[in-house]
């Protein structure tokens, strides 16, 4: 049977202790609870690197200077042409772009002729401060344009602008900052807690000396180690529907995905991040020590690098491998997707395994990391 009784007895006995303690219960729930509902109304972001992909149906010198005045800017960072709206659209919807601009077949001629020509800006609202940012910038560089051409203005022609920017937001058309947040602040809160709780399940019978009384016990390693883990893995999950049930009727975040798939991704990473504490209590001797390393190895780089604040395709090649190694980026991406773009399993598969992965990787090192004489 998987599930010992050994397990199970280590399980109940960590229950136990985690329930006796009154305060540690509030801690558990009403830290991340509390801290979720400040950043939630009271954190903005303010964001400013853009990729950018262009439809370049006319293929004129004029239209090509366009797309280099956006290429050059220290605002747009250009991914290149595509062909077709679909493209576009697939870039948008995994992040490779923001903002897809698509160049009608007349653009030169009509320029030319004095009148006023229409480009189509197609913007990824699920960052509304950047999607903000885009459209003040695509302002600006207009502008710019604009007044360039002036003097090869034919005479008599009317004084509007040469370029008229139509912007659509997609997946965040209303670009309201708490549909941005509020996922992200899932994400993040459920690295870090869960984590932190699971941090103290070894350490503590180090420092009392309890510990030794496992290492002459008849049970496994991965047995102890497992029966550790459930309790706090549960504590994460309930948090988890505690979190969905403020973005839904709290926020009124609407989720356009699946419950049931973010549900189950939500299960695994809060397994990951919990093995993680494990390894750390495994790793310390104090716990004042594990609980000090999970908040800096968690709470900063959640925050900093998993593309809550800036998306991880905008962050420097160096930001970029920090943000490969850490678990919260694979499960922001999903959230996220749940929430604002209604993905789901075909395009999150290879997160999960990652996410497998990683768990994989924190509970092995645990084992091999416990020196105990038991088997």
């Amino acid at each position: 049977m998987f599930l010992s009784r050994r397990l199970l007895a280590v399980a109940d006995k960590e229950l136990k202790e985690i329930l006796r303690d009154k305060l540690y219960i509030s801690l558990a729930f009403g830290v991340p609870l509390l801290l979720f509902i400040l950043f939630g109304f009271g954190l903005t972001l303010d964001v400013n690197n853009i990729p950018f992909a262009v439809i370049d149906q006319n293929r004129s010198p004029l239209s090509r200077a366009f797309t280099d005045r956006l290429a050059h800017s220290r605002y747009f960072a250009f991914q290149g042409y595509v062909a077709a709206e679909k493209e576009l659209y697939a870039g948008l919807v995994d992040s490779h772009i923001r903002l897809g601009l698509i160049i009608p077949p007349n653009f030169d001629r009509t320029l030319a002729s004095g009148q006023a020509s229409d480009l189509q800006a197609l913007i990824d609202g699920a960052f509304p401060d950047r999607a903000a940012a885009i459209l003040s910038y695509l302002d600006i560089i207009q502008q710019e344009f604009n007044r360039d051409l002036a003097p090869a203005r034919p005479a008599g022609t009317l004084a509007a602008p040469y370029i008229q920017v139509e912007s659509r937001a997609w997946f965040n058309p209303d670009l309201q900052s708490r549909n941005f947040i509020v996922p992200g602040l899932i994400a993040t809160n459920l690295f870090f807690y869960p984590a932190l709780l699971a941090s103290i399940a070894v350490v503590r019978e180090k420092e009392s000396g309890a510990i030794f009384n496992i290492y002459c016990a008849p049970i496994r390693t991965w047995e102890y180690l497992l029966g550790k883990l459930l309790p706090y893995w549960a504590i994460g999950f309930l948090n988890y529907f505690l979190l969905v049930g403020l973005a839904e009727f709290v926020f009124h975040v609407p989720m356009r995905g699946s419950l049931v798939f973010l549900t189950a991704a939500a299960w695994l990473y809060v397994g990951v991040t919990t093995s993680l504490g494990l390894f750390i209590s495994v790793l310390l001797r104090t716990q004042v020590g594990a609980m000090l390393l999970t908040t800096v190895i968690t709470l900063i780089p959640a925050f900093i690098y998993s593309g809550f604040f800036i998306s991880v395709a905008s962050m420097a090649p160096e930001a970029q491998v920090m943000a490969a190694i850490l678990p919260v980026t694979y499960f922001m991406e999903i959230v996220r997707g749940v929430y604002l773009k209604g993905l789901g399993l075909q395009q999150y598969w290879p997160n999960l395994l990652i996410l497998m992965g990683f768990f994989g990787a924190f509970f092995g090192l645990s084992l091999l990391k416990l020196k105990k004489r038991l088997e």
